[in-house]
């Protein structure tokens, strides 16, 4: 093969396997890493970086570097941004300005963005500008916001309508502060850095399941006996096959065969009182963080409980369900639940649930090393047997 025709087969594979990646990501419909990424240069990051926080505020998951620089650290970022621009989000807002046509970091992810856009043949690349600079690939048709008079917050305000009220999937806010303050609520005390860690392996552990895996956990977790928290879930198998209508060997196997992803199984058999006739088969499920640091204690069962429970405050059972289906956590932070109820007993009005519940858990965050947790989470255990008289 002459070198002309091997370059030509080289960038034919490269173009090829980026396809690939586009294409495998289209398949996960609506499952994006991130809403929105941006693309700007450095001279304009004083106006970004507000845009930004407005988003990451208002529950958007946004692609900003700096707040990604731990996940960057060490990673080839040629490779790492070709696939952020895209694969990884809903929308690339595109930032031009005179600075953003001369570097060189920016044509990468305009690159990457735009072959996403013609690819897809959607909208995915949203221009703003700056000023009037010609930018390559970037026909002048396409409808941009002129940035003079537009505020940081107004652009971030116009960002969250473009992304509209599309039901979320596979989504975990920014900044879970529900979910910390039941932690807290429970436990005493809570590493915020740590529970968002776990938060988000136990929701990749989620994505990797196929739907009737999904629904098997879904349902224990929802239904378990809380007795042996934070160690485990568990539930009388029979009740289970009920709630998802497969058979017990069914279950066992579907268990069995998620320990890849963290899920540990087993089941035991557990006699009635004297009184009664039958016995009760048990099914118990713990899940370890696989991706955790922490070798002592990877036993995490108790932010996914968290996690998938907190959905009772947001939503009505049926809801629930169809939100956690779709992987969809958004009632775990006061800025992304913003539904209106009332109160059971009284029938009071509650125009915002996640303020009201910002409100009622009105608790500070006291930040403990990830050590201290594990500990309390040990302590909870043994304060659960003891009173269960085991």
């Amino acid at each position: 093969m002459s070198l002309k025709r091997e370059k030509l087969f080289l960038t034919r594979l490269t173009s090829y396997r980026r396809m690939q990646m586009i294409k495998r990501a289209r398949s996960r419909k609506g499952e994006y890493k991130y809403d929105v990424c941006l693309s700007f240069a450095g001279d304009d990051r004083r106006y970004v970086e507000k845009v930004a926080e407005q988003l990451r505020n208002t529950g958007v998951r946004v692609f900003y570097d700096r707040y990604a620089q731990v996940e960057m650290w060490g990673k080839d970022l040629y490779a790492h941004l070709n696939d952020i621009y895209s694969a990884a989000a809903r929308y690339c807002v595109l930032f031009v300005s005179a600075s953003y046509a001369r570097r060189v970091w920016t044509s990468h992810e305009r690159a990457a963005a735009q072959e996403r856009a013609i690819s897809e043949n959607v909208e995915y690349v949203l221009p703003v500008r700056f000023d009037n600079t010609s930018i390559p690939g970037l026909r002048r048709t396409v409808g941009y916001i002129n940035l003079k008079g537009i505020t940081p917050k107004q652009l971030a305000e116009m960002i969250v309508q473009k992304l509209g009220g599309a039901q979320r999937n596979a989504y975990l806010p920014p900044m879970p502060d529900l979910l910390l303050r039941s932690y807290v609520k429970d436990y005493g005390s809570a590493d915020p850095a740590l529970i968002y860690e776990t938060a988000e392996h136990f929701l990749e552990s989620l994505r990797r399941t196929n739907l009737e895996e999904r629904e098997a956990i879904i349902r224990l977790f929802q239904h378990t006996c809380p007795a042996d928290l934070p160690d485990n879930v568990h539930m009388n198998i029979d009740f289970l096959c009920r709630l998802t209508g497969s058979s017990e060997g069914k279950l066992l196997r579907t268990f069995a065969g998620l320990r890849s992803l963290g899920f540990f199984t087993r089941s035991f058999t557990r006699r009635a009182g004297k009184a009664h006739i039958g016995e009760d088969r048990i099914i118990s499920v713990e899940w370890h963080d696989m991706h955790g640091e922490i070798s002592e204690e990877p036993n995490a069962t108790d932010v996914a409980f968290q996690m998938m429970n907190i959905s009772d405050f947001a939503h009505c059972d049926d809801c629930a369900l169809a939100a956690l289906r779709r992987l969809d956590f958004s009632h775990l932070s006061s800025s992304t639940l913003k539904k209106e109820a009332r109160e059971v007993e009284t029938g009071r009005r509650i125009p915002n649930m996640g303020r009201e519940l910002r409100e009622i858990h009105a608790i500070g965050m006291e930040e403990s090393t990830g050590r201290q947790v594990l500990t309390k989470r040990k302590g909870r255990a043994i304060s659960k047997r003891r009173r269960n008289g085991s």
